[in-house]
C-alpha cells in the first residue's frame, strides 16, 4: 500500500487549539443539542496544524437529528476569507447529540479530502461531554484487481494546548 497522508515535515496527529476555542465551539454545540452543529476549522497556510479561528455555520440537512450539511454560502465566503487571510480552511467540527465522538460511517463516507481535520462533539441534554479529533486518511492499494482500491479512514490525533 502506498499512503497519501499529508506531508510538511510536521507531526501530522498533534493539533493545537486554544482550550478558550474549543470551549466556544462546545458552548456552540451545547445550544444547538438535540440537533448536530457545525462549523469551519480555520488555520494560517504556514501553520496547519494550529487552529487560528473557526466559523459557526447552519445545519442546513434535510434532517439535523440525524446529520450535518454546513451552510454552502458560509463555506464559499469563508474559504473567499481565508483566501484572503492568508489562511486555509483545515476541517470542520460538527456534534453528535448521541453522546458519542467517534466518526460515523456518514462521517467517513462524506469525508472527501484527504487529510482534512474533523473534530466531533459528543452532546447530551446536559452540553458537550467529549471532544475527539480526527484526520482523514485516503491510502490507495496497489491491487489493480481489487474492487475499491481507496481506503478511507480516520487517525485520532491528539488536541494540544496552543
Amino acid at each position: 500500500m502506498t499512503s497519501d497522508r499529508p506531508t510538511g515535515g510536521q507531526d501530522q496527529t498533534q493539533i493545537a487549539l486554544a482550550n478558550a476555542l474549543r470551549d466556544e465551539i462546545h458552548d456552540f454545540c451545547a445550544l444547538q443539542w438535540p440537533q448536530e452543529a457545525c462549523g469551519l476549522l480555520i488555520a494560517a497556510i504556514d501553520t496547519p496544524n494550529k487552529i487560528r479561528r473557526v466559523v459557526f455555520a447552519r445545519n442546513v440537512a434535510e434532517d439535523p437529528l440525524t446529520t450535518f450539511e454546513i451552510d454552502p454560502q458560509t463555506l464559499i465566503e469563508c474559504h473567499r476569507t481565508a483566501r484572503h487571510k492568508g489562511e486555509r480552511v483545515v476541517g470542520c467540527f460538527h456534534s453528535h447529540p448521541n453522546g458519542k465522538a467517534l466518526p460515523s460511517p456518514t462521517d467517513r463516507a462524506r469525508a472527501d479530502e484527504n487529510g482534512f481535520l474533523w473534530l466531533v462533539i459528543a452532546t447530551e441534554h446536559n452540553g458537550a461531554v467529549d471532544s475527539r479529533m480526527y484526520r482523514i486518511i485516503h491510502q490507495h492499494t496497489d491491487d489493480a484487481n481489487a474492487e475499491n482500491t481507496e481506503l478511507r479512514y480516520f487517525r485520532r490525533c491528539q488536541i494540544i494546548e496552543d
